[in-house]
């Protein structure tokens, strides 16, 4: 019997790992990023990098199948580009969004519901044959209670201190330290210039706020799960998901940062006691093996 490959390509990096049928892994390889609206010509190109990689360390035996979950694939407009990449590999194939990639490696397949946390935020959901998501709208039109709304949260209590005449907090202060600036007024050129990843990069000074007993953090923190909650308890009601639903949790804010996850189980067991939650750390590419139709009837 051969092996599967499954394909995680996101906006930093794209990992391929090659599974076994019993799930375990046989080969893994990584390259670049693998978001298509970033550059598809290269995102492609690293693609095709990680599936030449393993195939290369498994000389001899056959893929079966590969599963991609890549990062911008549901825009459509680079959907072809990428199949007609993978049709000289005369392999079967399937492309999907990286979020239900890792809803399949967390939920084995089975029906629930991921919440993404790390810059950005997303929920996927299944219910039978019906999918969805809520959140993934980006900097600009959502992604709350991510590592980038996080630290935009931080930066704007900051601006109603300065504006309304109050001292800056430990939050505040130690921001300033961190970036080696003086003021506040000095933030703007960071927020406008620096990109998502250099902004959410502000979390861990907040989380540390936030554990040296900062009020001004700990609520940031907190409404950050309530958001992340929120988002889950929306897409729960759209698919009438039954109330003893599993919810998975991937991403570093989520499970990183305790006061984020213990807000985001108490606003969804408010509304669904009997959910039951995932916290575990299974990488994304092995949601190739609980989705390949290959595995049916075996």
């Amino acid at each position: 019997m051969g092996y599967i490959i499954g394909v995680d390509a996101g906006g930093t990096k794209t990992e391929a790992i090659a599974y076994d049928r019993k799930g375990c892994e046989l080969a893994r390889f990584s390259s670049g990023f693998g978001n298509l609206l970033v550059d598809a010509g290269l995102a492609m190109k690293h693609i095709q990098e990680v599936i030449e990689g393993c195939q290369n360390q498994l000389l001899g035996q056959s893929c079966d199948f590969i599963c991609l979950g890549i990062a911008g694939i549901e825009a459509g407009i680079h959907r072809e580009a990428v199949e007609i990449m993978l049709k000289p590999l005369s392999i079967p194939f399937t492309l999907i969004n990286d979020a239900q990639l890792a809803h399949g490696a967390l939920l084995e397949g089975k029906d629930g519901i991921l919440a993404i946390s790390g810059t950005g935020s997303v929920a996927y959901g299944k219910q039978g044959a019906e999918t969805g998501m809520t959140g993934g709208w980006g900097h600009l039109l959502g992604d709350e209670g991510s590592g980038y709304w996080i630290a935009i949260a931080a930066i704007k209590s900051m601006i109603a201190r300065e504006e309304t005449g109050q001292p800056l907090g430990i939050l505040g202060q130690n921001i300033l330290a961190h970036l080696g600036i003086s003021g506040v007024s000095q933030l703007k050129k960071m927020v406008y210039q620096g990109t998502k990843g250099e902004i959410a990069a502000l979390v861990p000074v907040i989380v540390a706020a936030a554990k040296s007993g900062d009020g001004e953090a700990q609520g940031i923190l907190s409404a950050a799960g309530m958001h992340l909650g929120e988002m889950v308890l929306r897409l729960a009601r759209l698919l009438k998901m039954p109330p003893d639903l599993k919810i998975a949790a991937k991403g570093s804010i989520l499970m990183q940062i305790e006061a984020v996850k213990g807000a985001f189980k108490t606003t969804i067991q408010r509304e669904i006691p009997d959910a039951a939650f995932i916290f575990e750390d299974i990488h994304s590419a092995k949601g190739a093996y609980f989705l390949s139709p290959t595995r049916k009837g075996e």
